[in-house]
């Protein structure tokens, strides 16, 4: 898998090793805050709404309470970047509707060899974001 950064203000963003850090120091996220911050960074300046969300994180058939982790994760993310929401730097509000990162970034992407020339789909990939947040076990046939 590319090794995929995304860099704004003073923050990294990897993809690859799913982690956050500022000015080179890991900031504690939490997995699903992680993966979140990923999707709407992934998304930047489109408003990404709460269905969109929940179906990223949690899928069609699972029976949790997303509107309160949805807003427990947004919340996590915010204490994560030291954002405001009445001034939001990085995660803007759209009230009633969903969530907009604003953030200037920018992103990298290590060579193909440093992926040895594999592809993944978009479906292996957010098995492998979820398995590396813990949210479902590893594929038993894969190399990793």
């Amino acid at each position: 898998m590319p090794e995929t950064k995304i860099f704004f203000a003073d923050f990294e963003l990897d993809l690859g090793r799913f982690q956050l850090c500022r000015a080179g120091q890991p900031v504690r996220l939490e997995g699903l805050p992680l993966q979140l911050l990923m999707f709407l960074v992934e998304h930047q300046g489109q408003l990404v709404t709460r269905e969109q969300i929940a179906d990223s994180l949690w899928g069609k058939d699972v029976f949790v309470d997303v509107e309160q982790g949805i807003n427990t994760a947004i919340r996590k993310i915010r204490m994560a970047l030291e954002d405001d929401s009445a001034q939001p730097k990085y995660l803007q509000t759209v009230v009633g509707r969903g969530y907009r990162f604003v953030g200037p970034s920018h992103g990298e992407s290590l060579p193909a060899t440093a992926a040895e020339g594999k592809t993944f789909s978009a479906e292996e990939l957010g098995r492998a974001v979820r398995a590396a947040a813990g949210l479902e076990p590893p594929n038993p046939g894969s190399d990793s």
